[in-house]
């Protein structure tokens, strides 16, 4: 039914005549205004061009009953000349015109009557964005001129939108995370000439096509300009909640233009190892381990017939090492580095397994782009426009060692994607009161993620402070995803008068295939589990002497008997997302323009596989939860999601001086299609699942055999096991109320200044809930620390996690921000901006599984009822980015810029958890129980777990005094902590320290000019990160709180026969705060690094 719905949805839309393009980004600009005679009476059907110097291309138009024009779908760049004329007056011309990405320019032009002999008035325009009388919310603008300025070793998106101040960059595993206004990076839109290159399917923490392997969609040498848009009230953007990156790439023009380069970075452009104050004399800092990162490649455009039709291609070849390393001396666990060789060699002799390296486990990136373009003047009211782009990558993401775990490198995450991306753009005038932009696109991702090495069961051994990890990486022995996308836009506008009344269509269809296995080679964990057996002096040996294992995971498709990517249970399914909305752009008076719009957005999903056995047969009615509407076979009901928007902007002065601009409006984002595609994947009869303990009647032994784990339920039987994910029937995707209000003003100094806020309210964001879980009744009890205890209680034991997604309406961010800019006639270019933000939210959707969503929270009483906000991850804090830039000639054929680019950030967030606070609650979590703060030593039991006994064993009187007074020392030190006394701990309210980085990029130039007037250019380049850590080996520390957690007290266990919780206190670090480990890998690193260059450009 529901894919006839469809069907005859699109062939309606087709019917009435509705073109079809590639999602909702913007790719061009517009021109618009009013001609008057002296009297300032508006003329009727004056002509009106503006031309593209370097192709030629005019657009024209003629004004309507009262003057007014509107110049649409203007390429972005320039320079331009707008020429206006009308018979008897004096021709009026405007020249050096620049536009900006979405930039709408007002021009103005009042004529004089003249005779026809007078020459014409000439005005040479200025460029700046912001006063734009079409500007309402928050944005920057991002030039050619400055994206070829700043420094960027790793030529990655991040570099350049880290200058608008509402946005947060951080380094992952996957590359450069990007929050916008406090927001989920997985909330954000990324466009590149109009067409969607979000990671749609939600899994790469870039949020863009192949970004699990760290690589940028496309190279940067393809792109014109940038813009990022956090509160556009044009009701034609949409897909997010964060905000949106919109790229257009280069084109073609009249004159042959082009460049070749090549960029390398290696052991001997980085610094020695960071350390912390006092640690100067106690390690040896040393320089990166060899390696090589280079980028090559070139870009030529030019014409094909000229005016008429011009070409651009580009192609770029990254082939990137990071070097990991790794100073055993730093090791927190108990084991020494001749039992870690031990073990390696162990596993080699007696399985014919070899781990690899564990010191130095250099990850690598190969990615090949190929970008081709056409754009044809077919006349001057259509111009058509035709990009295709290819990226491959081939990204190894190597496990690393670090103070707390030892990881060898064949346990590693290994990664092909490739993505293919054709967009189609056809921007037409049909009459000088309408014009219509249509973009038809498609996107093909796919994406391969395996195992590094040979194939062996994935092992984990306890070391206390520590731990090691060796074989297959548990999630990539089944994990494939496939992406088809085809969104579908046009926009219809009408010119009346004041009014620009907008009428469009969107439509986003997605075909996913996804395999997600984990386990799948089985997973082997010898820790302590405690109150399932002792712990033993070395979970090493029990593993070397072939002991039973503490814990044993095991997932496998229930269809045959294939393993790895050769498993069967692949989830496929379609989407789709219907966007309708109007909109009228109102000049109400010459300082006042107002916009008002309307949108609905629908989503459609699929119905699941049904899981007959948990609909009828299961305990569904026991469940003491809402399932609102959720059953498997069935899936969430179309939604209409209305977003209704008003912006607008008033000249103060009526001269551009100052300007007051804003608005109200709701934004519908995209759901990473991970989150609810996990119904299809986990319906509790596609995989089996085996999770044995130590406390089973027979404890399983280590099998070597990764294709041979045994199954416990043979190949064909539909037997209910594993998870379920559940959605709510009336689930809505994520939705947000933005309020924005700013000021621009011209300063005294030729200084230009911006203040803007920004408070986003989430409408509909996710909730989950595990219905497995009993509601427990049993509280902790001898400290006022009461939180309930117990919930390892299943309800139906036939399934693990049975997850439900639904949603919740609590939760805001909100960013103030000011921006002062100035350009001195000496060429130098200086901008500061400064921004505080702060963002509330329950679940933050930092994961792609709904499980670890769940079992992430931090929480004190359970994660099923926990309603209230908590400090959210994306939570900004203060920020400082500010850029200088200069650049001058000399001696006729010799250029130099200098580009410095300082940004300061507040330090990553975490909070206070107990270690194994699990084994506190008893629930199925990840360690993320906060703390009760005792305000004195009789609100806490301190003791330790005696291993021989299988007991807790409580210190004695002095033994207590003893560890309270270390536990107080440390509190006492610590702010927050120390004001927060006898209350829980709250989720991230502890910051590392703030974080400071210079970055700088020098170019020089060596130039002929050509008898053509362009030159020919060689250009060295040095972009050096970090550029304080170079000059003194103390400053640019950047910090890595793994998880955001701060294991402050280790649960031991319960004081026997009570419910009383006890703990124990290590000192660790002296008693002084630990932040973690160095940030030490990637681009963003408390090390400097630098990156030379080689550039020849023609033609320019």
């Amino acid at each position: 039914m529901r894919n006839i719905l469809l069907k005859s949805t699109l062939l309606f839309l087709l019917s009435i005549g509705t073109h079809l393009a590639l999602a909702q980004g913007v790719t061009t600009a517009s021109i618009n205004g009013q001609v008057t005679d002296e009297n300032g009476e508006g003329l009727p059907g004056a002509t009106v061009v503006a031309i593209h110097t370097p192709t030629n291309t005019e657009y024209g138009n003629i004004t309507d009953s009262k003057g007014y024009y509107r110049l649409p779908n203007i390429r972005v760049g320039g320079p331009y000349t707008v020429r206006v004329s009308f018979v008897g007056y004096e021709d009026f011309q405007k020249t050096n015109l620049y536009l900006d990405l979405g930039q709408k320019l007002n021009i103005d032009v009042n004529m004089s009557e003249t005779a026809t002999d007078l020459e014409e008035i000439v005005i040479t325009g200025t460029r700046s964005d912001v006063f734009d009388g079409n500007r309402t919310g928050a944005e920057t603008a991002i030039s050619l001129e400055k994206i070829d300025a700043t420094p960027t070793v790793g030529r990655a998106l991040g570099d350049f939108v880290r200058f608008n101040p509402q946005t947060s960059i951080d380094e992952g595993n996957d590359g450069q995370e990007i929050s916008i206004g406090g927001m989920n990076n997985r909330y954000n839109a990324i466009y590149i000439d109009g067409a969607v290159n979000n990671d749609v399917f939600g899994l790469a923490a870039s949020g863009t096509n192949g970004g699990q392997t760290g690589v940028s969609p496309i190279s940067i040498d393809a792109i014109e300009q940038i813009t990022v848009s956090v509160a556009p009230f044009d009701v034609r953007q949409s897909g997010f909640a964060g905000g949106s990156i919109s790229a257009v790439t280069r084109s073609g023009t009249n004159d042959f233009e082009g460049s070749a380069y090549y960029f390398l970075r290696n052991q001997d452009l980085a610094g020695k190892t960071p350390f912390e104050d006092g640690q100067e004399d106690e390690i040896e800092r040393e320089k990166l381990p060899e390696f090589s990162s280079q980028t090559y490649g070139a870009r030529l455009g030019g014409p094909i017939i000229k005016d008429k039709l011009f070409f651009f291609v580009n192609t770029e070849f990254q082939r990137e090492e990071t070097p990991q390393p790794f100073n055993f001396a730093n090791y927190d666990g108990t084991l020494t580095q001749s039992d870690i060789e031990g073990l390696a060699n162990f596993l080699r002799t007696t399985y014919d397994y070899d781990p690899g390296s564990y010191l130095n486990n250099t990850a690598f990136l190969n990615s090949d782009k190929i970008l081709a373009k056409i754009d044809w003047n077919i006349n001057r009211n259509h111009k058509l426009t035709l990009r295709h782009s290819y990226t491959s990558a081939e990204n190894l993401e190597a496990r690393r060692s670090t103070s707390s775990s030892i990881g060898f490198i064949n346990g590693s995450e290994y990664f092909v994607s490739e993505t293919n991306s054709t967009a189609l753009e056809l921007k037409s005038v049909i009459s000088n009161t309408m014009s219509n932009h249509l973009t038809v696109g498609a996107t093909f991702v796919r994406d391969d993620r395996d195992p590094f090495g040979d194939p062996f069961p994935a092992v984990f051994i306890d070391d206390f402070r520590g731990g090691i990890s060796f074989g297959s990486e548990t999630f990539s022995t089944a994990n494939l995803l496939n992406q088809d996308i085809i969104t579908i836009t046009d926009n219809l506008e009408i010119y009346k008068g004041k009014h620009t009344i907008l009428a469009g269509v969107n439509m986003e269809f997605y075909g996913t295939k996804n395999l997600f296995i984990p386990y799948n080679y089985g997973d082997y964990s010898y820790s302590f589990q405690r109150g399932f057996g002792p712990a033993t002096d070395s979970f090493l040996n029990d593993f070397l002497t072939g002991q039973p294992v503490n814990l044993y995971q095991f997932s496998y498709a229930l269809e045959g008997e294939g393993r790895g990517d050769n498993s069967s249970g692949a989830a496929e399914f379609n989407a789709s997302q219907f966007g309708f909305y109007v909109q009228d752009e109102f000049q109400a008076t010459d300082k006042l323009k107002l916009t008002f719009g309307l949108r609905a957005d629908i989503n459609f999903f699929e119905d699941t596989p049904e899981n007959e056995f948990f609909n009828v047969d299961s305990v569904l009615a026991q469940f003491p939860y809402d399932l609102q509407g959720a059953r498997t076979g069935e899936f969430i009901d179309p939604q209409v999601s209305w977003s209704p928007r008003i912006g607008f902007n008033y000249d103060w002065h009526g001269d551009r001086t100052l300007q007051l601009r804003g608005g109200v409006g709701i934004f519908t984002s995209r759901i990473p299609l991970v989150w609810p595609g996990a119904a299809f994947n986990n319906t509790g009869i596609n995989t089996g699942f085996d999770f044995e303990r130590i406390d089973f009647t027979t404890p399983p032994v280590f099998n070597p055999d990764a294709l041979g784990q045994e199954r416990n339920i043979a190949v064909g039987e539909r037997i209910p096991s594993g998870n379920i994910d559940l959605f709510a029937d009336d689930f809505r995707i994520p939705q947000v109320l933005k309020v924005n209000l700013a000021v621009d003003a011209k300063l005294p100094g030729g200084i230009i200044g911006t203040f803007e806020g920004l408070y986003t309210k989430f409408l509909n964001n996710i909730y989950y809930q595990n219905l497995n879980v009993d509601i427990p009744t049993d509280r902790a009890t001898g400290t006022p620390d009461d939180r309930f205890i117990n919930y390892n209680d299943q309800i139906d034991d036939t399934y693990q996690r049975i997850m439900l997604g639904s949603n919740t309406s609590k939760g805001y961010t909100y960013n103030l921000s000011g921006t002062l800019s100035k350009s001195f006639r000496s060429g130098v270019n200086t901008q500061i901006s400064y921004s505080y933000g702060d963002a509330w939210t329950i679940y933050d959707g930092t994961s792609s599984q709904n499980s670890s969503q769940w079992r992430g929270l931090h929480a004190i009483n359970g994660r099923n009822f926990w309603e209230e906000t908590q400090r959210s991850d994306f939570a900004q804090g203060h920020r400082i980015i500010g850029n200088i830039n200069y650049r001058k000639e000399y001696l006729g054929f010799m250029a130099t810029q200098v580009s410095v680019v300082y940004e300061g950030q507040s330090g990553n967030l975490y909070s206070y958890i107990y270690g194994a606070g699990n084994n506190l609650t008893g629930e199925d979590s990840r360690n993320r129980e906060l703390i009760y703060i005792p305000a004195n030593e009789s609100e806490i039991v301190f003791g330790e777990y005696d291993n021989d006994l299988e007991e807790v064993v409580v210190y004695n009187d002095a033994e207590s005094a003893a560890a309270w007074a270390d536990l107080n020392a440390f509190i006492e030190k610590d702010d927050y902590l120390s004001e927060n006394r006898g209350s829980y701990a709250e989720r991230n309210q502890s910051r590392t320290p703030f974080e400071n980085r210079f970055d700088l990029r020098i170019l020089q130039d060596f130039y002929i000019e050509m008898p053509n007037g362009k030159r020919n250019t060689l250009q060295l380049s040095l972009d050096i990160f970090n550029l304080g850590n170079l000059l003194n080996k103390k400053w640019g520390r950047l910090y890595d709180r793994s998880f955001g957690g701060y294991e402050l007290l280790q649960f031991e266990g319960f004081a026997p026969g009570t419910d009383t919780p006890v703990f124990s206190y290590d000192p660790f670090n002296g008693g002084q705060p630990y932040y973690g480990d160095f940030k030490d890998r990637g681009v963003i690193s408390s090390r400097w690094q630098m990156q030379v260059g080689v550039r020849y450009i023609f033609g320019n």
